[in-house]
């Protein structure tokens, strides 16, 4: 079977419980959009987990608010549950059957913190454990001197069942990818800082002039503007013709009326109440920019 999934810390518990669970011997990473657009061929021999989903697939996991009337009204294999990870929706699914899966119990409840922004500052200015290994999901190098990103998730996946977190982290990939994650931090909060604006209760970040943008954790945006409650940022997707949106509600100022999930849905993209994305072809991308912020200020 193939393990359909998003290359984000959720989707690599996921992977890690996945392939306990299953007979799982390839991997297809994905962004939501791809799916609601039949980027790739989808087949009953593929397990989609954290993504949205798609009538030809074998099995479905998925815990995104937007989907649970889709969920209410179809026959599928699987499980489906408003929750704070997709992990946690595949743990309970498979715990009762397949007792080694208790000792997944702490990262499973590392990637609930993480998937619902439960977060502190100390995890957010300055990750260790886990959470600095969910920084390395995000580390890019234009350079390509970090080697290919699925074959380092994927033997994440392998690794997590095999070794201790201590071991992991001094593994040379792993370290290199650390190493890159924090060589980056001023220059991307410097960054941040010159490519956002804010208007009224909304902080604006546009990097769509930058041909490589520095690695950095998103939250951060909320310590340099603490007094808007929301933001929303674009940018250009390397090699294609569409721009990506995201909306965010601030985690520490928890006071944005407006359902993420629910408002991208309008621009065919998906999410949960606090956070959501949407695809958009660039030549859109302005318009739908700014009907998305009007609608955030409108809301308060």
């Amino acid at each position: 079977m193939r393990l359909v999934t998003r290359g984000d810390f959720d989707g690599l518990v996921c992977g890690v419980i996945l392939t306990i669970a299953l007979d799982i011997d390839s991997f297809l990473l994905a962004k939501p959009h791809e799916i609601q657009e039949n980027v790739f061929p989808i087949s009953k021999n593929d397990v989609i987990a954290n993504l949205p989903y798609h009538s030809d697939c074998g099995l479905w996991f998925d815990h995104h608010i937007n989907e649970v009337k889709l969920a209410g009204k179809i026959n599928f294999k699987g499980a489906f549950k408003v929750a704070p990870s997709c992990s946690r929706v595949v743990y309970d699914y498979y715990l009762n059957e397949i007792s080694e899966l208790e000792r997944f119990e702490k990262i499973v409840h590392v990637a609930d913190k993480i998937d619902s922004a439960q977060l502190s500052l100390e995890d957010i200015k300055n990750p260790h454990k886990w959470f600095i290994i969910e920084r390395t999901l995000h580390a890019y190098d234009p350079n390509g001197r970090l080697g290919d990103f699925q074959e380092y998730f994927t033997d994440l996946i392998e690794w997590i069942k095999t070794y201790s977190l201590s071991t992991i982290l001094m593994m040379d990939e792993v370290q290199s990818r650390i190493e890159h994650v924090r060589s980056e931090h001023k220059i991307f909060i410097n960054a941040l800082r010159e490519s956002s604006h804010t208007e009224q209760n909304v902080i604006l970040t546009d990097t769509r002039e930058y041909d490589y943008f520095p690695n950095g954790n998103r939250y951060l945006i909320y310590t340099l503007f603490p007094q808007q409650n929301v933001s929303l940022s674009i940018f250009n997707v390397r090699g294609s013709d569409q721009s990506v949106i995201f909306c965010g509600h601030n985690i520490f100022n928890k006071t944005c009326r407006t359902d993420v999930g629910e408002l991208m849905s309008r621009y065919g993209g998906s999410g949960r109440l606090s956070a959501g994305s949407c695809a958009v072809n660039r030549s859109d991308a302005d318009v739908i920019y700014r009907e998305i912020c009007q609608t955030l200020i409108e809301n308060g």
